[in-house]
């Protein structure tokens, strides 16, 4: 598991306005001071066309070597500003992904340019909006008009629509400091804009770090001083060193946050949470926890494909459907498909990206992300719901680092009368996940958890005697 919020929120911060026919901006990122990437904004107005396009580049530490993460996207719409689509790309590690989109009577129509991919539709809310372009799109907040405002804003990296809460937090010399929150979790960005709208400034924080973006001259792209290592944020130094054979004991943690606020920690059947005002104490095993049984509702949500679980693509069903019959018990099919997720990724080990479920089969790469989507789309394209948990796991696998806890996701089936662990990436459960949340596959959950890891702290680790 690793971030991916760097680059599917860059669209949210990085604006200038725009009015000449060609208008170009570059700008500079730093990771806590060190410049670690850049990015080049572009507005084109052809004759009945005006194409806003951006450019981020990150270069990222990952298993020892240094590597290049660049997004692309593109949005058209016409004179009188009507949006028409997009074009996204993403070169991530050993990942590429690109996807055309349409936008259509309210909904949007997303091409995949592979010759695999097949096309996906998406429902949008009527009040979208269609642009990279923040000083427009804050307009009233910077001009003064206004002093807080809600907006519905595409997201590309998302393929979905999701609601931005800005609003001024003051003036100074500066410039004017807006504050916009992103989605339900509230996390966000900081912007400071000029009298003109034009972007001065952005911070967000990301994975431990303090990410800003400023301005800067035409050459910045040349001006790299050292690439962002992620992983060593995002890992959690165990207290003890874990043998194997502990793994399928019990095991009990003592966890808490360097900010002093209770960690968020996940109900499930496999881990049982107790909490006081700064402390969760989490016991796992295979039997140690409980939930509600979910609503049928529920179940019917964790069946559905989404844009990263594409089990409705023909390709994915009629492999789950040849490897093992439906009548068979949910376990003795998940068994089977964590076989098959096993035989398909068997290339390289990548944390960059969050690739879809059908990406992951063709390239055979990625890290517990590709596993776990995969797998997923699997289970559902079998006719078992499937959910995705988000945590931690005492591995070295994908950080390279000894003796942590390390980002990690899983997959968990309903078997009819509760969540079972597969874990095709870490030839399964044992006590050393600790989920702190469960989703449908989206990556929304995903880096709600991995925000958290940076200030984990694991006081205590140890096997319970008393079971």
């Amino acid at each position: 598991m690793r971030p991916t919020s760097v680059l599917y929120t860059l669209f949210v911060l990085l604006a200038a306005r725009a009015a000449q026919a060609q208008d170009v901006h570059w700008y500079t990122l730093a990771a806590d001071g060190v410049r670690t990437g850049f990015a080049r904004i572009e507005r084109n107005a052809m004759a009945d066309t005006v194409v806003e396009s951006e450019t981020v580049t990150l270069f990222v530490r990952e298993l020892g070597r240094t590597a290049r993460v660049q997004r692309s996207i593109a949005f058209r719409h016409d004179r009188a500003g009507n949006a028409l689509g997009f074009d996204y790309e993403l070169n991530s590690g050993m990942a590429r992904e690109a996807w055309r989109g349409t936008f259509e009577h309210g909904s949007l129509r997303i091409h995949p340019t592979a010759a695999h991919a097949a096309d996906a539709r998406v429902e949008l809310p009527e009040e979208t909006v269609f642009t990279p372009d923040r000083s427009a799109l804050f307009e009233a907040l910077w001009k003064g008009q206004q002093s807080s405002l809600d907006v519905v804003a595409f997201d590309p990296q998302r393929r979905s629509a999701g609601l931005l809460r800005a609003r001024v937090v003051a003036d100074d010399d500066t410039g004017r400091h807006v504050r916009v929150a992103v989605g339900a979790n509230g996390s966000g960005e900081d912007i400071w804009f000029d009298a003109d709208g034009n972007l001065l400034r952005a911070q967000e924080q990301s994975s431990g770090a303090l990410l800003t973006w400023t301005p800067c001259a035409r050459d910045c792209d040349s001006r790299v001083d050292a690439p962002l290592d992620f992983m060593a944020r995002l890992v959690v130094r165990s207290p003890v060193r874990i043998p194997g054979w502990f793994k399928h004991r019990t095991l009990r943690y003592v966890i808490s946050r360097s900010d002093g606020v209770r960690p968020i920690v996940a109900q499930t059947f496999e881990q049982a949470a107790a909490f006081d005002a700064t402390h969760a104490v989490v016991t796992v095993c295979a039997d140690c926890g409980s939930e509600a049984a979910p609503s049928e509702q529920a179940l019917g949500h964790y069946l559905e494909a989404n844009a990263w679980v594409r089990s409705d693509v023909p390709e994915i069903r009629v492999l789950a459907l040849n490897t093992v019959m439906r009548g068979a018990s949910v376990d003795f099919r998940m068994r089977k498909l964590v076989r098959l997720v096993k035989q398909r990724m068997r290339g390289s080990n990548d944390f960059l990206g969050y690739a879809d479920a059908l990406t992951a089969l063709h390239t055979g790469s990625g890290d517990c992300t590709e596993f776990a989507v995969l797998l997923a789309a699997f289970a559902r394209a079998q006719g078992i719901p499937a959910r995705i948990a988000a945590g931690l796991a005492y591995s070295d696998r994908f950080s390279g680092k000894k003796d942590v806890f390390s980002p990690h996701v899983w997959v968990q089936a309903w078997d009819g009368a509760r969540w079972r662990t597969y874990d095709a990436a870490l030839d399964g459960f044992d006590a050393t996940h600790i989920a702190l949340a469960v989703g449908d596959g989206e990556p929304d959950v995903v880096n709600h958890t991995i925000a958290q890891l940076p200030l984990l702290r694991i006081e205590k680790a140890g096997v319970v005697r008393d079971r």
